[in-house]
């Protein structure tokens, strides 16, 4: 009993470890992302990082993102699906992890204390399902030179900072 206890707590802390590290990356790399954006701009307009930040600069800054970002352009539409699916493919992974999990423990509770052994192939399937979404973002990234979504992460950011400013303007 201690065993599949162990088994089925064990693969949930896996799991949760390593959600923790996809997390971790994911927040570096759109650290990184928001980096070069700003790395880009100041190379455009010939200015310092730091002085992208003047008021006079922020007009600027949002029509080049605008410019940038627009769902007129192809490849940002490209991006915007490789978002769409590349989500659906989380929600995917997500469901059958949460299935196979769900039906192994109920296995070893009413069958075999034998079957919580099989709990860590929910590391394996999220495992399969982060590598695929790795390598379709890199793909993606490849043919449009931007992330899954990217664009469309972008025109929403551009429309909260214009709402922003027009709240502080009234």
């Amino acid at each position: 009993m201690i065993i599949a206890v162990a088994h089925i707590v064990g693969s949930v802390f896996a799991v949760f470890i390593i959600a923790l590290i996809g997390v971790s990356i994911a927040s570096w790399e759109t650290e990184r992302n928001h980096k070069h954006f700003f790395e880009d701009i100041s190379a455009k307009f010939g200015v310092a990082v730091d002085e992208l930040e003047s008021e006079e600069m922020i007009p600027r800054i949002i029509q080049f993102s605008s410019e940038r970002n627009s769902s007129e352009l192809l490849k940002n539409r490209l991006s915007d699906f490789c978002g769409v699916v590349l989500t659906v493919w989380g929600w995917l992974g997500g469901l059958i992890e949460a299935a196979f999990f769900i039906r192994i423990v109920w296995l070893t509770i009413t069958k075999n204390l034998d079957e919580a052994v099989f709990a860590w192939y929910v590391v394996g399937i999220m495992l399969f399902f982060a590598f695929v979404s790795v390598a379709f973002s890199l793909i993606c990234r490849l043919l449009t030179g931007r992330y899954p979504g990217q664009a469309k992460e972008a025109r929403k950011a551009i429309a909260e900072l214009l709402k922003t400013r027009r709240a502080a303007a009234v």
